[in-house]
């Protein structure tokens, strides 16, 4: 399902404002840009709280570092699937959301380079926005970073529910894009080792994966956000 035309002409309007201090206003930087979007938050481009619902225990150990190593966690904490007799279809249980969200992004996960400090800091700050902003250090710069563009005080720290609400779902993106200078490595043009350099600073733990070889065949989001990159820079030409 695709995001609805008002929705987007809504992230449009709101990054038309000045493309240029957002570092913007090339197709090739929209394209990076808009590629890396479409790998963080899927084709509706809402940007809300990121989702562990549904992670299966084989999920689970193929995406995150912290159950590639404990697969009998993998599988109590992953969604449960079993056959009820006399029933139809499966019996489907939720993945443990707060307790993967604190384990992956936890002190025996990476809370160190997110910068979590306190034990369920995980959770409370999960991936949110079009960037899927996580990490209670990404959350302070934002903080800092909404202040100097837009000149709007707001601590996302303390508030961090509000990063998957408009329009601060497209603003954090922008801050994080601003903040690590993605622009330079999309400036290399629509090559894949531009694209590459652009998710290695989104999601170094892709690129990671991806050079050893770890993501199974039609699962590899290194390859994806290359597509959705060439795709989105196709729209913008």
């Amino acid at each position: 399902v695709a995001a609805k035309d008002d929705h987007l002409q809504k992230i449009a309007d709101e990054l038309n404002k000045d493309l240029a201090k957002f570092k913007l206003d090339t197709p090739v930087r929209r394209a990076h840009f808009f590629g890396q979007i479409r790998q963080e938050t899927g084709p509706m481009a809402k940007g809300g709280a990121e989702n562990f619902k549904t992670y299966t225990p084989k999920r689970l150990i193929e995406v995150f570092g912290y159950y590639s190593k404990r697969h009998d966690e993998a599988k109590t904490d992953g969604q449960q699937e079993k056959v009820v007799p006399g029933k139809k279809g499966k019996q489907i249980t939720p993945a443990k959301e707060e307790v993967i969200a604190n384990k992956v992004y936890g002190p025996q996960g990476v809370a160190k380079p997110l910068e979590n400090e306190l034990p369920d800091d995980g959770w409370r700050f999960r991936g949110r926005g079009l960037k899927q902003t996580t990490g209670r250090g990404n959350y302070r710069r934002l903080t800092a970073g909404h202040k100097k563009y837009w000149a709007e005080q707001i601590d996302f720290a303390i508030n961090p529910d509000l990063v998957a609400q408009f329009p601060y779902t497209v603003r954090s993106a922008v801050v994080f894009w601003l903040n690590n200078e993605c622009w330079k490595a999309a400036d290399q043009g629509m090559i894949d080792t531009a694209i590459d350099a652009v998710t290695k600073i989104v999601n170094s733990g892709e690129i990671n994966r991806h050079l050893a070889g770890k993501y199974p065949a039609g699962k590899n989001p290194v390859l994806n956000r290359r597509t959705y990159v060439k795709l989105s820079y196709s729209a913008f030409t």
